[in-house]
C-alpha cells in the first residue's frame, strides 16, 4: 500500500452512476459507494486484495464544501473516496467539489514520500474546514446572544433553527467518520508507510477537539434557545399584564355607566340635565384613580 514515488489520480463524477463507472474501471468494488447520497452515514473504509493479490485500501470521507462568508451558517458536506496501494493514488471527487484544489495545493506546497503522507495531509486540511466552519457557527452563535435581549423576530429563530440543524449534521457525521478513521489507523500498512508517527496523533488530537467544539456549541444552541423562549414569556407575561390592567380600568366606566343606565327609579340626576356630565365626572374620577393606583403598584408594566 505504500510507495516512494506519489502517483496521484483524479477522477472526477457528476453523479453515483458516473462514479460507479469509474470505480468499475479499476475493478474496485462497486458497493463502496452504498450511502453516499446520504454524506451523513457515508465514511467507511474498506481493505482488500484483487485478482494480482494488489492490495488496495479504500476509504469513504466527508470533507466541507468552503465558504468565505462568515454569516453563511449552512453545513454542505461534499462526500469522496480515496483509493490507495502500492501503484497509485486515486481520488474519486464530484466535478464541482474544493477537493482537487485543496489536494494539489497540499502536493505543491509539500514535498511527501507515500500515498499514506498524502492521505494523512488532507485529513488535517478537512479537519481544518470543519473548524474553521464552526468558527462561522461560534460568530453567529454570538450575534445572536447579542441580539436575544432587542429582538424575537422570526428571522433569528430561524436562523437558530438551521444553525442547530447543521450542528447536529455535523456531530453525526463526525461520529461516523471517526468510526471510519479508526478502521484506517489500525491498517498496519498505513502506519507501516508513515515516515512522521506523529501525523496519526495530529489527526486523532484535531478529530478530538473539533468534536468537542461541536458538543460545546450545541449546548450553546440549547442555552440560546432557552433564552429566546425566556425571553418571548416574559414579553407575553408584561403584554397579559398591561391588558388586564387596561381591561380593569375599562370596566370602571362600564361598571358605573350601567348601573346609571338602570331602568330603574331614585337614579341620580335622572330629572337633571347635567346627570349626564355628572355620571362622566364620576366614572372619570374612579377610573383615574384606579389608573393611579395601578401605576403606584406597577400594574400595567
Amino acid at each position: 500500500m505504500g510507495s516512494k514515488k506519489i502517483n496521484l489520480k483524479i477522477e472526477k463524477f457528476s453523479n453515483l452512476q458516473s462514479l460507479s463507472a469509474r470505480i468499475a474501471q479499476y475493478n474496485f468494488p462497486t458497493n463502496i459507494t452504498a450511502g453516499m447520497e446520504t454524506p451523513v452515514v457515508f465514511p467507511r473504509t474498506i481493505d482488500f486484495k484483487n485478482e494480482d493479490q494488489l492490495r488496495t485500501c479504500i476509504v469513504g470521507l466527508c470533507n466541507l464544501k468552503v465558504t468565505t462568508q462568515a454569516d453563511n451558517y449552512k453545513v454542505l458536506l461534499d462526500p469522496f473516496l480515496i483509493a490507495s496501494n502500492d501503484t497509485e493514488l486515486v481520488f474519486f471527487i464530484h466535478e464541482s467539489s474544493h477537493n482537487e484544489k485543496e489536494i494539489y495545493e497540499l502536493i505543491n506546497a509539500h514535498s511527501y514520500d507515500s500515498h499514506e503522507a498524502v492521505i494523512a495531509a488532507f485529513l488535517l486540511q478537512i479537519y481544518s474546514n470543519y473548524r474553521t466552519k464552526l468558527s462561522h457557527i461560534k460568530d453567529q452563535l454570538e450575534q445572536l446572544e447579542a441580539n436575544s435581549s432587542q429582538t424575537t423576530k422570526n428571522e433569528e429563530l430561524i436562523q437558530l433553527k438551521n444553525i442547530k440543524k447543521d450542528t447536529v449534521i455535523l456531530e453525526h457525521t463526525l461520529e461516523t467518520q471517526h468510526q471510519a478513521l479508526e478502521h484506517l489507523f489500525k491498517l498496519d500498512e498505513f502506519s507501516k508507510n508513515l515516515t512522521d508517527q506523529t501525523v496519526i496523533y495530529n489527526i486523532k488530537t484535531a478529530e478530538r477537539q473539533i468534536t468537542k467544539l461541536v458538543e460545546v456549541y450545541r449546548d450553546l444552541i440549547d442555552a440560546i434557545s432557552g433564552l429566546f423562549s425566556d425571553i418571548m414569556s416574559n414579553h407575553l407575561n408584561h403584554l397579559m399584564k398591561y391588558l388586564d390592567s387596561a381591561a380593569l380600568v375599562i370596566s370602571i366606566p362600564t361598571l358605573i355607566a350601567g348601573l346609571w343606565g338602570m331602568n330603574t327609579g331614585g337614579l341620580p340626576g335622572r330629572h337633571s340635565e347635567q346627570g349626564f356630565l355628572l355620571m362622566l365626572l364620576v366614572s372619570g374620577v374612579f377610573t383615574i384613580v384606579a389608573w393611579i393606583i395601578l401605576r403606584f403598584k406597577k400594574f400595567n408594566d
